[in-house]
């Protein structure tokens, strides 16, 4: 059986080989969202525009995991603006993570509600994925609650949202 340079097998070796150089995790993030709309067959946008995007994942995923740096809203807006479309929904793997992490610190939701200054039943339609939108500052402010870095509350809503694809 001869293998086809441009075979299935062949092409997924290689674009493995490719990923395997990227260290980033906001490139690799990027990526991810990329390879699922290609995969679900869904439109992208033009070249530029894709440069833009996959600049201002690496730069949130940087702010997010190195307090030391500035988030710029604008790239904020961006990634939010592709994350929120294309059936993406971050609610219920939002949720997951919240409580998740509520549970292993062993606090209760009214604990919970008083740390990060939300209801009682705003921190209950949370973790039942009700909440469909959230600032990043009240994002950093209930990871701070649960006590987690916010980078580790997205990469855990991240993990949660691959098992439930």
């Amino acid at each position: 059986m001869t293998t086809h340079s441009d075979g299935p097998e062949v092409l997924r070796q290689e674009i493995s080989a490719m990923l395997d150089r990227i260290s980033d995790r906001g490139s690799l993030l990027y990526f991810l969202w990329l390879l699922r709309r290609i995969a679900k067959n869904e439109s992208l946008s033009p070249t530029q525009e894709l440069k833009k995007l996959r600049a201002a994942f690496v730069r949130v995923a940087e702010a997010l995991d190195d307090k030391t740096k500035e988030l710029d809203w604008a790239d904020w807006a961006l990634v939010e603006k592709y994350m929120n479309s294309g059936n993406v929904q971050i609610s219920r793997p939002l949720g997951m993570a919240v409580k998740f992490y509520r549970e292993r610190n062993g606090l209760t939701r009214v604990q919970l509600s008083k740390r990060c200054q939300l209801l009682l039943r705003g921190v209950i339609a949370l973790e039942r994925g009700q909440v469909k939108d959230m600032s990043l500052p009240r994002l950093e402010q209930l990871a701070k609650a649960v006590g987690v870095e916010s980078g580790d509350l997205m990469n855990k809503v991240m993990e949660f949202a691959r098992a439930n694809n």
